[in-house]
């Protein structure tokens, strides 16, 4: 959510219409065939990503994205889709493995450019003339803005069921999806299972949504902020003899074999005239990590280390803005937000709040509060500086015992004619919890961040886009404090 650069663009898909004519009848049926394609360029320059430590600094590269789609609807209720999507980096024959370049790190089947299949879904509505209506295969999915669940352009394989229920006109979706599976546990994989209630009210929405997050796979390594075994913590050095940093992560397996989550969420949407809005969610977060059975030995309770985990946590997130047609430059508005999630401060309980498939990801790039941090409320971009030895495994882009994130954020958006918008906005972001082994103790200010943007709508066709990022950060980054800045230059095309 960086410079509100924004366009009103009713998207074009070409579509041919079929007749299907039966003999000897006046009766025929009507399919629609629809195809479209889009293809994403950007030129992204990247400088001092690690802040310093190393001077990691990313020249002018191109970031590409590519999706194509074949779908049509062959009958009133019955609609089938495919769409493929290709992303890499120009040049590259291989997957890429920077962090900063692809923060997801595995996340999809291919970075290289090849196309892999996004969607592959079929869609039954109106059910023996029911309101039900089942989506069966390889689908999207965002509940809300994605605090909590979004597949992010990935696709979910599973099943959905959505239908009005006859109290109230509330409209009720239920699902399950298996996002991984390993073959070789005869556990599964990774299952997420739900539902979303959502009542309409005029000019209002309102909605409650409940999500499973189960994961068998045991491929993932837990380790809580708090714990973590890293060579700036003064309690694992002074414990174990001769631990260096060379060896720290290797005294402990923090593999889970078991993680399960779930998340209780409520959101409500309110839109004002003339395009402003106010938006309100809060979730809470509870669950059980099981690791291995290693960590109950004497030596790792010594340094606060257990085989099981308790979770808990929460997060709100509240944004708003205001639209005006008529100003001296032209349509304006200004939206600010404020948002939290809360972190990990020891003890029986993980607070850390840490949706697993919430929404982060636009391709190869972060999507998050700002253009160069792409924050969450509980992550950040990554470096190579701080991947694995940042505050958990996961590439969480916060230094070593930082978890949660209160994130405050303003901007203003203007069109000065109506092809042409420029934005600016500013972010503060805080590390909600901090422990005494991070570079700099008890320091939580993570940084700021100060966004530009300005866009062209060409056509509804072709869109351009440019935006500079400058992240000053903040002190729980140590002595690492150059400005990191990202440049970027992007265009777009739709058919």
């Amino acid at each position: 959510m960086g410079p509100g650069v924004s366009f009103i663009i009713t998207r074009m898909k070409k579509s041919v219409v079929l007749g299907l004519f039966f003999l000897g009848s006046s009766a025929y049926a009507t399919s629609t065939l629809d195809i479209g394609t889009d293809y994403r360029l950007r030129a992204i320059s990247i400088g001092e990503a690690d802040y310093g430590l190393t001077n990691q600094n990313y020249p002018l590269y191109y970031s590409q994205r590519a999706e194509a789609h074949i779908g049509g609807r062959f009958s009133p209720n019955l609609e089938f889709m495919t769409q493929f999507q290709a992303l890499g980096v120009a040049g590259s024959s291989g997957s890429i493995t920077n962090v900063t370049v692809d923060p997801s790190q595995g996340r999809y089947p291919n970075t290289n450019f090849s196309p892999w299949i996004q969607w592959a879904y079929m869609k039954a509505s109106h059910l023996f003339d029911s309101s039900v209506g089942l989506t069966i295969g390889r689908q999207p999915i965002t509940l809300g803005d994605g605090l909590i669940l979004s597949d992010d352009d990935l696709g979910f394989t599973g099943v959905r069921m959505d239908a009005t229920l006859p109290w109230y006109d509330i409209r009720a979706n239920v699902f399950t999806f298996k996002p991984g599976q390993n073959l070789s546990n005869t556990n599964g994989g990774i299952d997420i299972f739900g539902f979303e209630l959502t009542k309409p009210v005029t000019n209002m929405r309102y909605q409650f949504s409940v999500v499973n997050e189960h994961d068998a796979s045991g491929s993932i390594l837990f380790m809580r902020p708090s714990e973590n075994a890293s060579p700036n913590n003064p309690q694992y050095l002074n414990t174990i003899p001769g631990a260096t940093p060379a060896n720290f992560n290797r005294m402990f397996n923090f593999t889970a074999t078991n993680i399960n989550k779930t998340f209780i969420d409520t959101r409500v949407d309110y839109r004002l005239a003339e395009g402003g809005f106010l938006k309100a969610e809060a979730a809470l977060q509870t669950g059980q990590v099981s690791r291995d059975p290693s960590l109950g030995t004497s030596t790792a309770a010594a340094l606060g280390y257990s085989p099981n985990v308790t979770l808990g946590g929460y997060a709100f997130l509240v944004s708003g803005g205001l639209f005006t047609r008529f100003s001296k430059y032209g349509p304006i508005e200004i939206h600010g937000l404020f948002g939290l999630a809360s972190g990990d401060s020891g003890g029986g309980t993980d607070n850390a709040f840490q949706p697993d498939f919430g929404h982060q990801y636009d391709g190869l790039e972060r999507s998050g509060f700002g253009e160069f941090y792409g924050s969450t409320l509980y992550n950040a971009i990554p470096s190579s500086s701080y991947g694995a030895s940042a505050s958990s495994p996961s590439v969480s882009g916060l230094p070593q015992g930082n978890s949660g994130i209160r994130v405050i954020g303003a901007g203003v958006t203007t069109h000065p004619t109506s092809l042409i918008s420029v934005g600016i906005d500013y972010f503060v972001y805080t590390a909600q919890e901090s422990t005494n082994f991070s570079p700099a103790p008890s320091e939580s200010s993570l940084g700021t961040e100060l966004d530009f943007g300005v866009g062209l709508a060409y056509t509804n066709y072709l869109t351009f886009r440019a935006t500079y990022a400058i992240f000053s950060p903040g002190k729980a980054y140590g002595a690492y404090t150059n400005n990191a800045s990202r440049f970027a230059l992007e265009a777009v095309g739709r058919f």
